[in-house]
């Protein structure tokens, strides 16, 4: 049993107990139907905290959804050309601050670069898996 549902059932009889004391037969079945509501809301809630299924980035399976992957890859390289771009306007602001020859200039050029340079390959696995997509819609699996 999870932790935390130990520590509510602990408490949930706690307070029961202490409302046993105070309140008549016909309230203690309220209080009791109440609290066993709110266990099963808390449970409930919990079950629906557990992880969807993971998706095997790597894997070019049909079976996959593998235009799930392809849009993953895209949208990790579309982040990596904003990356790109804001390398390459503070480059601009330190060239304009400290001169072409400072570090500072050199270092945003070459991260910008970097960022660039994924950005393509990032693009170029989703197309791939784009294409294990439309190959798969084209061309369905016999059974």
């Amino acid at each position: 049993m999870h932790p935390v549902m130990k520590g509510l059932i602990r408490m949930n009889d706690r307070s029961r107990r202490r409302c046993e004391r105070r309140t008549s037969h016909g309230d203690q079945a309220r209080t009791s139907v109440s609290r066993s509501l709110l266990l099963v809301i808390i449970m409930s809630g919990m079950s629906s905290c557990v992880s969807p299924e993971s998706i095997d980035l790597s894997s070019y399976d049909p079976l996959h959804d593998q235009t799930a992957i392809a849009d993953y890859y895209k949208t990790q390289a579309d982040a990596m050309r904003e990356k790109a771009n804001a390398q390459a306007i503070a480059a601009a602001r330190y060239e304009a601050l400290f001169g072409s020859d400072a570090d500072l200039v050199s270092g945003a050029r070459l991260l910008g670069h970097y960022y660039e340079q994924t950005a393509k390959e990032l693009e170029g696995i989703s197309e791939s898996h784009a294409s294990v997509a439309r190959k798969a819609r084209h061309h369905p699996a016999d059974p």
